[in-house]
């Protein structure tokens, strides 16, 4: 099925609005000792968010001895966080660290798949103290900067070479988000991947499936069907789950070429972000409010011999060092095909810029996925104590989930009153393809299943569809992409 991604994305904004904020993040409390952070289901299903945020909370001055407590249901009991503090080495965990100088409590906790909300309190040994919530810390646990590395082309060919790639930065407690040619991938690689992804410190992100040139003869399927080759041949961990769901935070673009149509597509499969291959950015991209992304974002450098790399130390140690100083974010990348290990110059820069206590090293896609809600949120709704949530009076459609789908996708919605709802898939053309739901139904949670057929069973084509809500008062629009 061809079709006009542009132009099928405008009428997505048209039917939805210009303002595609994803949902609001809410800081509340239930009394002065306890504050409550939830976030919106569905951005909650879209992307997971198991990296752990930092949260700054306020301590009452002269405070010693404190413990930090969680929990993801108001009605379970109370579990501690570990504490650490700025003296140990740690990157990506559930704990606290108490700055007794400054009153200031970093709490870094990730939400579950049990809840949309996460509550916190903090306490000495007699009684829970009163907290303030100041704000999300712009690098984890507040550190000064941070370091990143991606590796681009991992194929059976480059197999080997790849892994002693990934054993090198593990050894030096670097992550390395490995950018992965899906179908240049045998059993044995994928099983390669599967191994390293379980040994830590490593990431897959979506490199396409055949390292095309622009433009791409299967567009659908080198970004969107990459992205679901790397779900269906791999058990991702902890920070690409969200209870069975898994997610793929970034593609990297084959060759750093990149046009609107594949940007479009990047947004349709909830990518974050798109990397791409020039060098000299040592910070966040900007949120594009339009498409539900970052724009694409090059690297700091790249370390090895080939046109935007370098094999001169001096030069990489001094582009960290700058960075650094600027509290910004060094993104080394890789090509481990080429480097040779041999020699000394990837060991003296990997070297220098690792094991530091006030940087934090986290994955390409993670990094991303923790700037997410501490970005894209830049309205929180803060909830002072005694105030009530107020509850909608309208019809809610929460997206549908798995998005893109290729067997089933699931719709969820909920209605505040009985009434007359239908539920529909339209194409891009406005013609209706399945009527899912057209009855009286009761107030409530509610999801419905569609198969990719229409009205008279029969398959239909890939491509953009458009699914409606439909009550006495209100309608609703929402995108969904079959993929074949």
């Amino acid at each position: 099925m061809k079709f006009c991604i542009k132009y099928s994305f405008f009428i997505i904004c048209v039917l939805l609005g210009s303002d595609y904020n994803l949902g609001v993040l809410t800081i509340g409390s239930e009394n002065r000792n306890v504050l409550n952070i939830s976030v919106d289901h569905q951005t909650h299903l879209d992307y997971g968010l198991s990296y752990p945020i930092t949260y700054e909370i306020t301590i009452p001055p002269e405070s010693i001895n404190l413990q930090a407590y969680y929990r993801y249901l108001s009605n379970d009991s109370w579990l501690v966080l570990d504490e650490k503090t700025s003296n140990d080495f740690f990157n990506g965990i559930e704990v606290c660290r108490f700055d007794y100088d400054e009153n200031i409590a970093y709490l870094s906790i990730s939400f579950s798949d049990i809840s949309d909300s996460i509550f916190l309190k903090i306490g000495d040994a007699y009684n829970d103290v009163n907290i303030t919530f100041l704000g999300i810390s712009k690098y984890y646990d507040n550190r000064q900067a941070v370091v990143t590395s991606t590796a681009d082309d991992w194929a059976y060919y480059f197999n080997d070479k790849f892994l002693r790639t990934c054993r090198n930065f593990r050894n030096l407690n670097l992550w390395i988000s490995c950018a992965i040619v899906t179908d240049e991938c045998d059993t044995n690689t994928w099983e390669d991947i599967q191994n390293q992804l379980d040994s830590g410190y490593v990431e897959v992100v979506s490199h396409s499936r055949t390292h095309p040139y622009i433009p791409y003869d299967d567009i659908e399927g080198e970004v969107l069907g990459s992205k679901q080759d790397l779900i269906d041949n791999l058990d991702l961990p902890q920070y690409n789950r969200y209870g069975d769901n898994e997610y793929i935070y970034a593609w990297v673009a084959p060759y750093g070429e990149y046009d609107d149509d594949i940007d479009s597509l990047v947004s349709i499969g909830k990518y974050l972000v798109t990397r791409m291959y020039y060098g000299d950015n040592h910070d966040f991209s900007n949120w594009n409010n339009e498409l539900s992304k970052y724009d694409p974002i090059g690297v700091s450098t790249e370390v090895g011999p080939l046109w935007l790399g370098t094999t001169d130390t001096a030069e990489l140690n001094n582009t960290f060092d700058e960075v650094l100083s600027n509290g910004g974010i060094y993104h080394v990348m890789c090509h481990p095909n080429i480097i040779e290990w041999s020699l000394e110059y990837p060991w003296i820069h990997l070297e220098y810029i690792s094991n530091r206590k006030n940087i934090w090293y986290t994955g390409f896609g993670h990094l991303y996925l923790y700037h997410f809600l501490q970005s894209t949120y830049p309205y929180l709704e803060l909830k002072a104590y005694g105030n009530k949530h107020q509850v909608t009076k309208n019809a809610i459609m929460h997206s549908n989930y798995p998005n893109p789908f290729n067997m089933v996708t699931l719709l969820e919605y909920s209605i505040p009153e009985n009434e007359y709802v239908k539920v529909g898939i339209y194409d891009m053309k406005g013609r209706l393809v399945q009527n899912l739901i057209n009855t009286w139904q009761n107030s409530g949670y509610k999801s419905v299943k569609w198969d990719g057929t229409n009205h008279k069973g029969e398959t239909v084509a890939s491509g953009l569809y458009l699914y409606h809500i439909q009550t006495r008062s209100i309608f609703e629009s929402g995108k969904i992409f079959l993929l074949k």
